[in-house]
């Protein structure tokens, strides 16, 4: 009845070979792709296209690691050619493997309906028939009409679409928020209906929006921080200890009211980024503890954020679902903040001088992460560099997990040195410390980490020919 949604042909060529390659064949696509010189940004793109058509993104079990791509593809800037080709052979291993997984499939994404509205009616009915959760495939067809008759000026009604959703799991927001990235990174918004399709139709699966209700009901307007004036060091700690302290569910009020005292954007995000990794040390969670979180700081940050949507992220950011589960256990861990401490005790003189390569020895010696996280701070507080640093961990976790492992940690990753570069408190190094842990706890010896690694040696060898 209904075609396939088709692209040019030499995008239908090429999704047509990864539609033939078998996962344990990833290398020999990629090696093929470099030697017609597709550009590392196009091969993103059509392993991102590829999951779009083949992977049923409809909840819960759902497939949406390309939708990384953007990140993963940043990240890739901090390493040299041969790691920058390993990021990409575990993005098309993992996106091999989705298109295979009886979860995601069989699927295929044809046309879409056009719905016999205009675009201001869509913009209208969009968000409110999208929360019902009884109109998935309107809404789809609606999300493709956006995509085909606004483009990149549908922009702001998605995001706000996935923000409202994100207390109930993070990933709505994140799912939309680094697609949109992702277009803009590629220069990809040609292909843009599939991309807002696939999102859609996770959104539209059971969405949740009765917190955000309830926040909303208590914040009315659309105020926000202003960003004028300094960073008070002492009101980021002061706020920092609040919000890791307080139970699930008072983050939001606690936001409003230093919104409410006047604090600024400035000082109170400071104290925002400092929560979240510190929570994320505290709790030994993994890398979705911050992951959702840096996507509502990034918004917070974007200066062309619309004001409602600001007005709504700024409580909301410390409200996901990876948030609740860490705090469902705070009482294990709420006395051993390792911020405060550092703080009372102040820089402590060492007769050692740390490095980068005692920080990844004891990535393997001490799997806990603790020692690692300690090295990484005093290696911080002596002035090491950050950027450096982020690399050698995402070399690790390229060389030591499997893709979905190395995925989301590389993304995790860098979010935290965008976080770390952007702090001026003190307490700067929580961000790259917690970081360290999760990729200490990470490390793992596996039949598919070692596959990966002879088709990466196989790949580099290709590439040299």
């Amino acid at each position: 009845m209904h075609d396939m949604l088709r692209w040019d042909n030499e995008t239908e060529l090429r999704l047509q070979e990864v539609q033939n390659t078998l996962p344990d064949n990833a290398r020999q696509l990629l090696c093929q792709w470099q030697q017609q010189h597709v550009s590392f940004s196009r091969m993103y793109l059509l392993l991102a296209l590829a999951e779009a058509r083949w992977v049923d993104h409809h909840g819960p079990l759902i497939g949406h690691g390309t939708f990384n791509g953007g990140p993963i593809m940043k990240a890739s800037t901090l390493l040299y050619p041969p790691y920058q080709n390993l990021a990409l052979l575990h993005m098309a291993h993992y996106v091999l493997g989705l298109i295979r997984h009886p979860n995601y499939g069989p699927y295929l994404m044809g046309e879409h309906l056009k719905t016999q509205e205009s675009l201001e009616e869509i913009q209208h009915q969009f968000i409110p028939d999208l929360e019902t959760g009884e109109m998935p495939l309107l809404s789809e067809n609606r999300a493709a009409e956006l995509a085909t008759l606004a483009g990149i000026h549908a922009r702001w009604l998605m995001i706000r679409a996935a923000l409202r959703q994100y207390p109930e799991n993070e990933h709505r927001l994140l799912i939309v928020q680094r697609a949109l990235e992702f277009l803009d990174d590629t220069n990809g918004w040609h292909y843009a209906e599939a991309f807002f399709r696939a999102a859609i139709q996770y959104l539209g699966h059971r969405p949740d929006v009765h917190f955000t209700k309830q926040v909303l009901a208590a914040w009315l307007g659309t105020r926000a921080p202003l960003w004028q004036g300094t960073i008070d060091a002492k009101e980021v700690e002061k706020l920092r200890q609040d919000l890791v302290r307080c139970e699930f569910g008072q983050e939001p009020q606690k936001i409003i009211t230093a919104i409410s005292q006047n604090i600024n954007g400035s000082t109170l995000l400071e104290a925002i980024s400092l929560t979240a990794s510190t929570l994320m040390f505290l709790s030994g969670f993994d890398a979705h503890a911050v992951t959702g979180i840096h996507c509502v700081i990034d918004l917070l940050r974007d200066q062309r954020c619309p004001i409602d949507i600001r007005h709504l992220a700024w409580p909301l950011v410390l409200s996901s679902s990876r948030t609740r589960r860490q705090k469902a256990k705070r009482t294990d861990w709420i006395v051993d903040d390792p911020v405060t401490h550092v703080m009372q005790q102040g820089i402590t003189s060492s007769s050692r001088v740390i490095s980068r390569d005692d920080i990844i020895k004891s990535l393997y010696t001490d799997r806990t992460g603790l020692e690692a996280a300690s090295y990484t701070r005093q290696y911080l507080q002596t002035g090491g560099d950050p950027t450096q640093l982020t690399r050698v961990f995402i070399e690790t976790a390229l060389t030591t997990e499997e893709p979905f492992d190395a995925l989301h940690n590389v993304k995790m990753l860098w979010g935290l040195l965008n976080e770390t570069l952007h702090c001026r408190s003190p307490a700067h190094w929580i961000h790259l410390s917690a970081g360290a842990r999760v990729i200490a706890q990470s490390i793992t010896a596996s039949p598919t980490t070692t596959s990966i690694l002879q088709q990466w040696d196989k790949l580099n060898a290709c590439i040299k020919e």
